[in-house]
């Protein structure tokens, strides 16, 4: 410090800065890059978002935030879970087999598989049509009988699309989730769930909060 007064002494402000900034950049850099690294510590300590008890993701419906936060608020309210843990997301409107539409996001086609295969998503509300373009696509999805209970058999009995024996899907028709999502005539909107199934108790409340018991 005393070495860069002396070198100084002579200059205006201005000269100084320009000293500085000539001859002591990397040290400047440094210190920047350190109270960078500070920040991001302290935003990952203190400020993180809690991470996600359940993710579900709206295939061809209007991309609707509005929509999509009040769906993750009245499951919230019916399951107990903290709505900022929930997210619902309908920003997933593309074309595929012979689905063709125009001026959509292609890029959220992508985007949904990625998600799906880096099992980020724990469920998703979708045309039949799509549920049937992923499985010609080779994906699986889970069994419902592995959550369902006895009674949500019964209530949704005539309610699942079965595929090799499998309970892989449900229709929503007569259900709650009918207030939220539209389905166009002869292609009917499904619930399937990932087979990772990792956050099972979150997906089971979702099942009872679809079929009205909570």
């Amino acid at each position: 410090m005393e070495e860069f007064q002396d070198r100084t002494k002579q200059m205006d402000r201005k000269q100084k800065l320009e000293y500085a900034l000539m001859y002591y950049w990397y040290h400047l850099l440094f210190v920047l890059a350190g109270a960078g690294l500070f920040l991001l510590l302290v935003r990952h300590l203190f400020f993180a978002e809690p991470p996600k008890a359940f993710t579900c993701v709206l295939v061809h419906q209007a991309v609707d935030y509005a929509r999509d936060e009040e769906l993750a608020a009245d499951f919230a309210a019916a399951s107990g879970i903290e709505p900022e843990r929930i997210e619902m997301d309908s920003d997933y409107l593309f074309s595929y087999g012979d689905v063709k539409l125009e001026a959509v996001n292609e890029s959220s086609y992508e985007k949904f598989f990625f998600r799906l295969g880096a099992g980020e998503l724990d469920a998703a509300l979708m045309p039949e049509s799509f549920y049937r373009h992923c499985r010609e696509l080779e994906y699986e999805f889970a069994d419902l009988a592995l959550l369902c209970t006895g009674e949500q058999q019964e209530r949704f009995e005539g309610q699942f699309l079965e595929t090799g024996g499998r309970q892989e899907a449900l229709y929503v028709e007569n259900t709650r989730l009918m207030r939220y999502v539209r389905q166009t005539e002869g292609d009917r909107m499904v619930l399937v769930y990932l087979p990772e199934l990792k956050h099972a108790d979150a997906d089971r409340v979702f099942l009872e909060y679809v079929g009205g018991a909570l």
